[in-house]
């Protein structure tokens, strides 16, 4: 063992009194084993966060999902579709056709996105992910008959006996100043309910409704591709781009939701650059405690340097003093931390309120989590080092300056 790694941890090991130092050593390590442990938390409870949020978003977003690259719609393409189905993994293929209109149940308004499905809408993801569906009996039926999400009958005030809604949809075909929008009525036979954002937005309608709506007879707006358990997503994409035609393409749940999980994403890294510089603050409790021990040490120097002890041997036994501090609060924290998240998911200690029940605040822990902590807050440790170690270096320079030649 080096003489100055064995000097350093006497310096730490508490002596016959608590002395000063000793407190501030103690102190600045208790700062390293908070900062370590609420950093390690919050990046627990943004993963958490992240991984609630996708789930929520790929309860309606479709496995993988078939359209055009610049236009809104295209017209559907039964060999291309028998060619997509013929892929092993494929099991069904969803025709959606989706329009925006404005809808009128007596004196309230609402303007929502019919969207219209193929009568294989059963096998779909959104249709398996709902919370509610009353029926889909419409898809049978040839009279207009669709399904609202929750919030759009709570806004327009639907009831089973007055669930006749009109429709309004603008005239496609050239100017129309006396009568611009297309009327029709839809009646809503049922309610479904998969997430807020969904149920406050569409109706589910058959997909000939919407084709008659929008004059847009074989139009499509985007397959959705229902795919087998067992399948592995990125290698279906790849076989089904290999069929598609140039301007058309596929994505999957990430790709479709890249917006909310760039969001998510940036917010993620301003939270952990914040804490980081926290963290920052609470190394500086190392930077004053070694510039303490300096001054108090500065007999202790100069008999070490009078002894033989070079410059770099005593900066080595102040690094080694803060670091030692630093890496027992960094251990403490990282113990901490996993163990306040590992009660959080047992137990769910801290909760909020959803809707009408309370839930457990989501926490996950990944192991680059730790990584990155232990780096971060070694990586402050040591900037907090450097300056005081070349006070030290300085000090013993001056003393063995000071020392005559030996004759």
């Amino acid at each position: 063992m080096q003489i100055s790694f064995f000097i350093a941890k006497r310096y730490v090991k508490k002596q016959g009194k608590i002395t000063l130092m000793y407190r501030l050593s103690r102190l600045a390590c208790y700062s390293m084993v908070l900062g370590t442990a609420i950093l390690l938390l919050v990046l627990a409870t943004m993963n958490g966060m992240q991984k609630l949020l996708s789930a929520l978003f790929y309860t309606y977003t479709p496995v993988l999902k078939i359209e055009r690259q610049t236009e809104k719609t295209f017209l559907s393409d039964k060999d291309l579709k028998k060619q997509i189905m013929y892929i092993t993994g494929v099991s069904d293929i969803v025709e959606v056709l989706e329009a925006t209109a404005l809808t009128r149940l007596f004196d309230h308004q609402a303007i929502v996105t019919i969207k219209g499905v193929s009568n294989n809408f059963t096998s779909s993801d959104f249709y398996k992910n709902c919370k509610r569906m009353d029926g889909v009996a419409f898809l049978g039926d040839n009279r207009a008959k669709a399904m609202a999400g929750i919030g759009v009958a709570q806004f327009l005030q639907w009831t089973t006996h007055n669930n006749k809604v009109e429709v309004f949809y603008p005239k496609q075909d050239g100017h129309h100043l006396y009568k611009p929008y297309k009327r029709t009525t839809l009646e809503i036979d049922g309610l479904f309910s998969i997430a807020p954002p969904i149920d406050c937005k569409y109706i589910i309608a058959p997909i000939r409704f919407v084709e008659g709506l929008t004059n847009g007879l074989n139009k499509r707006t985007h397959w959705e591709v229902v795919i087998d358990a067992t399948a592995e997503v990125q290698k279906m994409q790849i076989n089904i781009e290999k069929l598609l035609p140039k301007g058309y393409k596929v994505t999957n749940q990430t790709e479709q939701n890249a917006t909310r999980r760039r969001a998510i994403f940036i917010e993620r890294l301003s939270v952990c650059f914040i804490f980081a510089l926290v963290l920052l603050l609470a190394s500086l409790h190392i930077f004053f405690m070694l510039c303490m021990s300096i001054l108090q040490k500065q007999k202790d120097m100069a008999i070490l340097v009078s002894l033989g002890a070079t410059p770099g041997e005593i900066g080595k036994i102040f690094f080694y003093n803060g670091m030692l501090v630093a890496l027992k609060g960094i251990l403490y924290g990282l113990m901490l931390g996993w163990g306040l998240a590992f009660l959080q998911q047992k137990f769910g200690i801290v909760t909020f309120t959803k809707v009408s029940h309370l839930m457990a605040y989501p926490v996950a822990i990944h192991p680059f989590d730790f990584i990155y902590t232990a780096m971060v807050t070694t990586l402050f440790s040591l900037l907090a080092t450097i300056w005081p170690v070349k006070r030290a270096m300085q000090f013993a320079k001056k003393s063995l300056d000071g020392i005559p030649a030996a004759q």
